[in-house]
């Protein structure tokens, strides 16, 4: 996050196996998420591949939180593929804290995946779209994917995630739940009928894709985050600087216009307390196993027509 933000957590820590957590009254439910558009994701993500690391301190705390959990999986794991790598933080940070740890990065965006190498050469880096990973079957004991999830076809992941996992192995991973950025989405309703948020999959549904995927008893737990901000601008600035532009393909494709973007700013500031706006990310972790019951199910390769 950049000079103009803070953050913190005024709520935490629940965790459901089977129950579900129900979605509150200011995040809209979706029975099936919005087609992204893949080339603009492609276009905005190269686009500050080389100075995402300076805007993403929030996107580095919950892969820190990621690195932490590592310790739940027992034995240790010799190697760790890091989906959805990025510039590869999450890579690094594990090997420093696990410096036997063998790590495989990757991402689906050349730029990001170039920034990753450089940074650490003693990763294996490969450019790859998740839902159909360059990767043999039963290949790796342990998958960790840091806020991928929201960007790709969570059921195509989550199955060729299960394919690669070796008997045993665990996933773990942290995505955006439905309530993240609410205040942003609820300014610009004020505004007009686009969509100009993402939507985000909750809890229960990421369950339900985790074990139609054939994981065994899938974990996932919440945190929800406030990040302040003095203005809208910086708030905007700083979604930009992290990639987090509208990419739905039903988005708004003509100019806003300044009347239509004063109205939203005078919606947002209603949200200001104690001369700072705020900005909430609701952040689902999930853990996962795949056990033999999950092999005998015989996982297929997934091929998607349109992804890289």
């Amino acid at each position: 996050m950049g000079p103009g933000s803070a953050y913190s957590r005024p709520v935490c820590g629940e965790t459901k196996a089977t129950s579900m957590k129900n979605v509150t009254a200011t995040a809209a439910r979706h029975d099936s998420i919005p087609a992204l558009d893949e080339r603009a994701i492609q276009r905005q993500f190269a686009r500050i591949a080389a100075t995402y690391d300076s805007a993403s301190q929030l996107q580095q705390e919950i892969a820190d939180e990621l690195i932490d959990r590592i310790e739940l999986v027992c034995p240790a794991p010799d190697t760790l593929l890091d989906l959805g790598s990025g510039t590869g933080y999450l890579g690094r940070r594990a090997r420093e804290k696990f410096p036997a740890l063998s790590v495989i990065a990757i991402d689906r965006v050349a730029a990001m995946a170039n920034e990753s190498s450089s940074a650490d050469p003693g990763a294996r880096t490969v450019i790859a779209a998740a839902e159909k990973l360059a990767l043999a079957k039963e290949s790796v004991p342990l998958v960790l994917s840091n806020l991928l999830l929201h960007w790709c076809d969570v059921g195509a992941v989550f199955f060729e995630v299960a394919r690669v996992l070796e008997i045993g192995g665990t996933f773990l991973f942290s995505t955006l739940g439905p309530d993240t950025l609410m205040e942003l989405r609820a300014a610009w309703a004020e505004v007009d009928d686009y969509p100009h948020v993402h939507a985000f999959i909750d809890m229960h549904d990421l369950g339900d894709a985790l074990v139609m995927a054939g994981f065994s008893e899938p974990v996932l737990d919440t945190d929800r985050v406030s990040v302040t901000y003095k203005g809208v601008p910086q708030l905007v600035e700083e979604l930009r600087r992290a990639g987090g532009a509208n990419a739905r393909s039903d988005r708004r494709r003509t100019w806003i216009g300044k009347e239509r973007y004063r109205r939203f700013v005078a919606a947002y500031e209603t949200f200001r307390e104690q001369d700072r706006l705020a900005s909430t990310w609701e952040v689902i972790y999930g853990l996962a196993t795949k056990d033999r019951a999950t092999a005998e199910r015989g996982i297929p390769v997934v091929t998607l027509p349109g992804r890289n």
